[in-house]
């Protein structure tokens, strides 16, 4: 065919076998530099194609200077189509590389598409082509807004499973009641990472007819979406949904157990000011009929997080849940969180121990110390736990040896004795 006047310079035949023997050595900077220029289409294409195709060979290497010219070429390519395999290339070796590229386009240092932000993305959204129509549903779901919502409940339509479950995470992450509609529907999805999504949205969004159907389906859904729900239901910090937790720890399916006790102390974390204490009371009180082994090791794991509000929910939880006589593990977790950098997790740890006031307790602490070494804070915590078990267990023994007389005048004392 040859080239006329009437054509595109950019339409124009090109020769892209040279491209093959770059790829062939190895050389896929110097194949990405044809990308996002003022080369022929033809040779764009192609060099698209070829690093699309070589993904595995190329994460063998240092991708970082290879992933920022391919950034930047996703963002300045005039072609849709070459974009969208340039976007895919990206998806390969960056696995946060739509929210990256959302953030590039948000900038105001990057190189932008000819079409600003966030009619850029409107654009997208009506693209052949899944990966532009990525990149459009994140950055409307983080432009956020009323008039974003319903673009993004409709996605949850799309014929394709990676835009509904991105479309449903965002939908999930704005909260709107107004997506209800369009992630229930997601939860008959044939595809098992669509219903994943439908739940975890409906259960982000937290309103009664979100959490309805949700709780329905998790005792007969797949083990997959089953634990999906577990998992984020205690993000809801109410009790209206701590049966179904009680129905998961009391399953025969260790994983599920795992994580019905991380959700439940997530729905102590996650439970409103006013309502906390009751809710922490109510799961205190109702695991402690649980088999506590099972419960403990769990519950230790959650305990070893660096999140402060759930370490320090968890602690309370194992002191609650603890025989320090028995529990040699779990106590032992318990007396070295009152070195804990965290002084509200320390105070709470020497709370639940004075509590217990196990003579066990000190001796298990004094070998935990030798093992160990605490700072001068930590030291006084335990210096204080000593003093109060101590005192307890004179006092409880004074007790046991002195008789009380319950009388309403001497005279009634000296009576009784006199009678003996």
């Amino acid at each position: 065919m040859l080239y006329t006047e009437s054509m595109s310079p950019d339409r124009r035949p090109a020769e892209t076998g040279f491209l093959h023997s770059i790829a062939t050595s190895g050389q896929f900077e110097r194949l990405a530099t044809y990308l996002g220029s003022n080369e022929p289409l033809a040779v764009r294409q192609k060099a698209a194609d070829i690093l699309s195709q070589s993904v595995d060979s190329i994460r063998a290497d240092d991708t970082t200077e290879l992933t920022a010219q391919l950034y930047t070429a996703a963002l300045t390519e005039t072609d849709d189509s070459v974009r969208a395999t340039i976007i895919e290339t990206l998806i390969y070796l960056d696995e946060r590389a739509v929210d990256t590229l959302v953030s590039k386009i948000e900038s105001a240092d990057a190189p932008t598409p000819p079409t600003p932000s966030p009619l850029v993305y409107g654009q997208w959204l009506e693209s052949d082509h899944v990966e532009l129509r990525l990149v459009a549903i994140a950055g409307l779901g983080r432009v956020g807004g009323d008039q974003m919502v319903p673009k993004l409940a409709a996605a949850c339509t799309d014929h394709d499973p990676r835009i509904q479950v991105r479309a449903l995470t965002e939908c999930g992450r704005l909260g709107d009641p107004r997506c209800v509609d369009a992630a229930v529907t997601c939860l008959d999805a044939a595809d098992v990472d669509v219903r994943t999504a439908a739940v975890r949205c409906l259960i982000q969004i937290g309103t009664d007819d979100a959490l309805t159907p949700v709780v329905a389906l998790a005792k007969t859904a797949n083990s997959q979406v089953q634990h999906a729900i577990i998992n984020e239901l205690g993000t809801v910090g109410s009790l209206r949904v701590f049966g179904l937790l009680l129905w998961a720890l009391n399953s025969d399916v260790p994983s599920l157990q795992e994580a019905a006790i991380r959700s439940v102390v997530d729905l102590m974390v996650n439970a409103p000011p006013d309502e906390s204490h009751t809710v922490r009371m109510t799961v205190g009180t109702h695991l402690q009929g649980f088999s506590a082994e099972t419960l403990l090791s769990d519950l230790r794991t959650v305990v070893a997080t660096d999140s402060s509000p759930h370490r320090r929910n968890g602690l309370w939880l194992l002191g609650q849940l603890i025989e320090p006589s028995e529990h040699t593990d779990s106590l032992t977790v318990l007396i070295e969180a009152i070195d804990d950098a965290d002084t509200k997790a320390a105070n709470i740890a020497v709370s639940q121990l004075v509590d217990h006031g196990d003579p066990c307790i000190i001796d298990r602490m004094e070998a935990v110390i030798k093992a160990r070494e605490f700072d001068s804070a930590g030291l006084q915590r335990a210096d204080h736990i000593r003093e109060q078990i101590t005192h307890k267990t004179a006092t409880d023994h004074l007790e046991e040896t002195v008789e009380y007389t319950r009388v309403n005048d001497p005279a009634d004392y000296t009576q009784k004795h006199a009678d003996q």
